[in-house]
């Protein structure tokens, strides 16, 4: 059997939207960039934060036939909660 794994980080990075709209209406009554907008994202900002790896069930994707598990019984997965912190510098 081989076994797989996910690792998950989470973390953060500044950055400008960017969007043109045809009217200042418009301009003023977005609250939020829509998909239209460009993203730049300022690399130095960006941050890493290592949450965990798990252990992924090879078998994830197949279909489970009915009344082979008991419900009951709990799943368990094997986790790490080590907090390290990177941070991803421009080369």
């Amino acid at each position: 059997m081989v076994k797989k794994f996910e690792k998950f980080w989470s973390g953060g990075v500044g950055f400008q939207a960017v969007e043109t709209f045809s009217t200042l209406d418009a301009a003023v009554k977005a609250s939020v960039p829509s998909n239209a907008a460009k993203i730049i994202i300022d690399e130095k900002t960006l941050s890493y934060d290592f949450k965990r790896i798990k252990e992924v069930d090879p078998n994830a994707n197949a279909l489970q036939t009915p009344g082979t598990t008991d419900p009951e019984k709990g799943k368990r997965e094997k986790v790490s909660e080590r907090k390290d912190i990177e941070t991803k510098e421009k080369k």
